[in-house]
């Protein structure tokens, strides 16, 4: 059965705007979308499909007057070969997509792992992986993408993720390595982008605990005596709610005072926020790609 979308929608999927959809349509007849019984134009999975890879020839420096005079396969091949320029990620993050919309695990880890043969694990999450975490993670909060499509991404990407972080394992830390406290507060359960910092601190050669999801607050005063490490991250993408983000500060405060302790703290939750509800050990981030760039500079 296929999915059906709004013109809006698949604005928001493919980053093209509906008046330039509009356009392809009645000027080059890119696609045709089908009708209700009221004339309301959708459309369907092939027409997302067709939309998402029009996207990433055009980056490509393909004319739309060219695309529309392709035909399909055409188009595929083009597509694929697109690719092979490092400067054209979107094809990658518009196929994983793709295949996370049509719930495809064999399309999604060959995306991911082609990627990986090609440009390397380490180019791969910053130009394929985090960009797609944070496009997914707006397509859910608007309602394009369901509640099953990110579980689904998250889990194809958590299982990638977990093995590369095997594999960069280090054997032995230098002493004067740093260390850092992972963690996701009290019923926060996105895990992605955590798991996105963790793989970067250990490649670089930092020390992680890494504790998870949903953890209690007093856990972290625990690892932290036991383990002597005073350096926290956390994502908080849908908790603690804005309304006890204050709260949760204070407890910072009171549990972590004079201890030398720093949060470093990203996430929808804590993006907004204005300085006055920060404490002196608190520091907040726009997004997960401004605290890398913090912690490995």
């Amino acid at each position: 059965m296929q999915s059906k979308y709004s013109i809006k929608e698949l604005e928001h999927l493919s980053g093209i705007k509906a008046h330039t959809i509009r356009a392809w349509e009645s000027r080059y007849k890119l696609i045709e979308p089908h009708r209700t019984a009221t004339n309301i134009r959708y459309y369907v999975d092939e027409h997302l499909k067709k939309i998402l890879n029009t996207s990433a020839l055009i980056k490509a420096g393909v004319k739309i007057s060219k695309i529309a005079q392709m035909t399909e396969e055409e188009i595929n091949e083009a597509v694929m070969n697109s690719g092979r320029y490092e400067s054209n990620f979107t094809t990658y993050i518009n196929s994983l997509k793709v295949a996370t919309l049509m719930y495809e695990e064999n399309t999604f880890d060959a995306v991911v792992s082609k990627c990986i043969v090609s440009y390397g694990a380490e180019k791969t999450l910053m130009e394929v992986v985090g960009p797609f975490i944070k496009e997914i993670g707006l397509l859910w909060q608007i309602g394009v993408m369901k509640v099953s499509h990110e579980h689904f991404a998250s889990n194809m990407l958590k299982m990638k993720l977990f093995a590369l972080i095997d594999q960069s394992f280090p054997h032995s830390l230098d002493s004067n390595s740093s260390a850092y406290i992972l963690y996701l507060p009290a019923d926060e359960l996105h895990e992605l982008s955590l798991l996105y910092l963790y793989y970067h601190l250990i490649i670089n050669g930092n020390r992680v605990i890494y504790l998870g999801q949903a953890v209690p607050f007093e856990y972290l005063k625990q690892v932290s005596e036991k383990t002597g490490i005073r350096n926290f991250i956390s994502v908080f993408t849908t908790n603690p709610h804005i309304d006890e983000i204050s709260k949760y500060m204070g407890i910072i405060g009171e549990n972590f005072h004079n201890t030398g302790s720093r949060f470093l703290l990203t996430g929808k939750q804590v993006q907004d926020l204005v300085a006055d509800v920060e404490t002196p050990m608190v520091s907040i981030f726009k997004g997960v790609e401004e605290l890398r760039e913090a912690l490995l500079n």
